[in-house]
């Protein structure tokens, strides 16, 4: 997620990793993560991703990678389409997204259209959805954008 300076950005990218050096290696990478922040690209594919979820986060994650950028679909909506009804364990497990961006977790409102809760706090989200070209007014998601092929 971005950060304030580089020393904060390089600090949290590199914990958990007790060899981490920095490398022209990523570079691509981190330009995907900056264009997929300001709404520019959105090209990871779930092959390219290693889950390693239990089966319902990972078929959470998975149905969140499905939601197209300029839409936005509910907790619910995510649970239905994997036949479950435990829509707060959904919540749980989009909470424990570790790659917040590439698996577009913004994109999963609350049922009453407000934009909900994220990792980077709401005020970054909603920055997310708007470079999406997502409205938003008084904190709630235009109902236009709601991705409604799994209602």
């Amino acid at each position: 997620m971005p950060k304030e300076n580089k020393k904060d950005a390089l600090t949290a990218i590199s914990k958990g990793f007790d060899s981490y050096t920095l490398s022209d290696e990523y570079c691509h990478f981190a330009k995907l993560i900056c264009n997929l922040y300001y709404g520019k690209e959105d090209s990871i594919k779930k092959e390219e991703l290693y889950l390693n979820f239990n089966e319902f986060q990972e078929k959470v994650l998975l149905e969140v990678m499905k939601i197209p950028k300029g839409e936005v679909k509910t907790y619910k909506q995510i649970s239905e389409a994997i036949n479950s009804k435990a829509y707060r364990a959904v919540g749980t497990a989009i909470g424990k997204n570790p790659l917040p961006l590439i698996i577009p977790c913004h994109r999963v409102i609350r049922s009453d259209f407000n934009i909900g809760g994220f990792f980077g706090g709401t005020k970054m989200k909603k920055e997310i959805l708007e470079n999406e070209g997502i409205c938003i007014e008084n904190e709630k998601i235009k109902q236009q954008f709601l991705n409604k092929k799994s209602s």
